[in-house]
């Protein structure tokens, strides 16, 4: 069996538990703190011993020869909220215009279908086509990535020399514990601000129609949610829930049906988000109240055969109760309905201060707190030394403040304007040649930071909160987000387990059981019928975990055992 250990996740640091990974800051453990002090301490002598070149952009000159850099950049099918090509719009050739052609590089920004990462880069390496600076969010791709051989180590001193900003931001940020595979420096990584909470991705709901139910607040047990779905449908709004197949990673998570205090077996073996976790209790849970929705008449009965968009579309023509979505300052989704609403009255769902579980359901509200890691870079096999170098000179280019905050915020009178000193964004830039993509741009300035940060999480909550509304909702997203705080502090919520080798496992197995076989089970177990649940979910779970879902519980508890993992404190 091929297994590449990564070296860094063997020491002391990556097996540092949870509690440095949800922070905004820098790391809470001694080790973490130690191990980056010496990191900047080697900053600081190679310096010394170079102190006849000059670190950063000053140090800088352009190509003799023309080089070429593919930065990877998420493709996620959302046009109506974005550019329409992410690989060529106005930000595109604003980077070229203002780095690219200052340094001769041609700048190349490759589509990756954000649902479908893991086939899309392996179509690309496959071709010999990888992008220079590959990218993403998940820690195992990375891993999986450096087994494969689509990455090359790169040399730290260079990187320090050519990205000194870039690199002291990851030391700032307790990120250097990440860099290593294998013993070589494979990866850079970005912050990821306010990692212990997921208050950029929030639920709007109709509160008129929460009203005209007879209800003031939104209800947090599901016991009490089936009293308020069965008025909605007596109201007249039919499948007030919508209803979308399922794909890809990350469907179903189950955090809000887990038992708290975790399990740290339970955590470990099947806690990842990526790949469902059917057979396990809290996944039963979750799917028995997915049936009971079903067979109520709350989700339409065909959402199978349908697509988020479907879920989209309801939303803004008055027909469904609810809609989830990353917040932003331009909101597509929020800008039609009230357009075709006008007198709608909506609301963000808050999650509570106080951990509340449902005694007969099993949910409570536990979410899954991203940690402070945000996108994780490496550079392709197929990369020269020079477009390696202009990938370096493209972070630290990046990561300049003014660089950074025209990237996500765009041009003042156009994209924002400022008021009482501080930039705000304009809600609604359809028809702008400078229009923003997904997020403000994020997916192009995510190789720095995840989120757009001013300072403090007041400033921050008003930066990405939606302009142009008929409402606003500072006030809800501000008190969901102290919710979710009170939350993770109180230990209800954990990052996911983080494993020091490549899981073969899942890369054998992984697509095979959340592209194919849980949709499959999964629509079965919504659709049968209440009482014959609970034995086809155990004749489902069996054939799930034969077709590789055990194999991969079983290297995860072996890579526990061995102690090559994060561990749950």
């Amino acid at each position: 069996m091929k297994k590449k250990v990564l070296a860094a996740l063997l020491s002391a640091s990556m097996v540092m538990g949870i509690a440095a990974c949800g922070q905004n800051s820098t790391p809470a453990t001694t080790e973490d703190n130690t191990e980056a002090q010496e990191t900047e301490t080697e900053a600081e002598a190679t310096t010394e011993e170079n102190s006849d070149v000059t670190a950063g952009i000053d140090g800088w000159e352009p190509f003799s020869d023309k080089v070429t850099l593919r930065v990877a950049v998420y493709d996620r099918g959302d046009n109506g909220n974005g550019c329409s090509d992410v690989e060529n719009n106005y930000w595109t050739k604003w980077v070229q215009e203002n780095f690219g052609d200052k340094y001769n590089i041609d700048v190349q920004y490759v589509g990756i279908t954000r649902s479908d990462v893991m086939t899309d880069y392996a179509m690309l390496a496959s071709t010999g086509e990888l992008p220079t600076l590959c990218m993403e969010y998940d820690y195992d791709k990375l891993a999986t990535w450096v087994s494969d051989g689509y990455l090359q180590p790169y040399d730290i001193d260079q990187f320090k020399t050519i990205a000194p900003t870039y690199f002291q931001n990851m030391v700032d940020n307790g990120l250097t514990n990440y860099i290593q595979m294998q013993g070589d420096n494979y990866l850079v990584v970005g912050n990821r601000p306010y990692g212990a909470s997921t208050y950029t991705f929030c639920t709007w709901y109709r509160q008129d129609w929460l009203e005209e139910a007879g209800y003031t607040e939104l209800p947090t047990k599901n016991s009490e949610l089936l009293d308020l779905y069965a008025k909605l449908v007596e109201n007249g709004h039919e499948y007030p829930l919508s209803g979308s197949k399922v794909s890809g990673a990350g469907v179903d998570q189950n955090y809000s049906y887990r038992d708290y205090p975790q399990d740290e077996v339970t955590w470990a073996t099947t806690g990842d988000y990526q790949i469902p976790a059917l057979s396990t209790e809290a996944q039963k849970r979750y799917l028995k109240w997915q049936n009971e929705l079903y067979n109520d008449g709350y989700i339409n009965p065909e959402y199978y055969l349908r697509a988020q968009s479907d879920v989209e579309a309801d939303f803004i023509n008055g027909k469904a109760f609810q809609w989830s979505g990353y917040v932003s300052s331009t909101m597509n989704v929020l800008n039609s309905l009230y357009e075709n609403e006008p007198d709608a009255k909506l609301a963000v769902a808050v999650c509570p201060s106080e951990f509340i579980q449902d005694e007969t359901w099993g949910n409570s509200n536990a979410y899954r707190p991203g940690g402070n890691i945000g996108a994780m870079i490496g550079f392709s096999n197929n990369a020269t030394e020079d477009e390696v170098k202009a990938g370096m000179m493209y972070l630290e280019w990046m990561a300049q403040p003014d660089n950074l905050f025209t990237m996500q915020w765009g041009i003042e009178g156009k994209n924002f304007n400022y008021e009482d000193g501080k930039p705000v964004a304009v809600g609604d830039q359809s028809g702008l040649e400078e229009q923003q993509g997904h997020n403000n741009n994020v997916d192009y300035w995510m190789v720095v930071t995840a989120i757009k940060v001013l300072g403090n999480i007041e400033d921050d909550i008003a930066a990405i909160n939606p302009q142009g509304l008929p409402q606003d909702f500072y006030d809800q997203i501000l008190a969901n987000y102290n919710g979710q705080m009170a939350i993770y502090n109180a230990g209800k919520c954990n990052v996911d387990c983080m494993f020091g080798a490549a899981l073969e496992s899942v890369t054998e197995y992984g697509n095979t059981l959340k592209e194919e076989l849980y949709p499959e089970y999964r629509d079965q177990l919504v659709m049968c019928k209440p009482e014959e649940f609970d034995a086809l979910y155990d004749e489902l779970s069996q054939k799930y975990l034969d077709a590789g879902y055990q194999e991969i519980i079983d290297e995860r508890q072996q890579l526990l055992n061995d102690g090559l993992s994060t561990r749950l404190q």
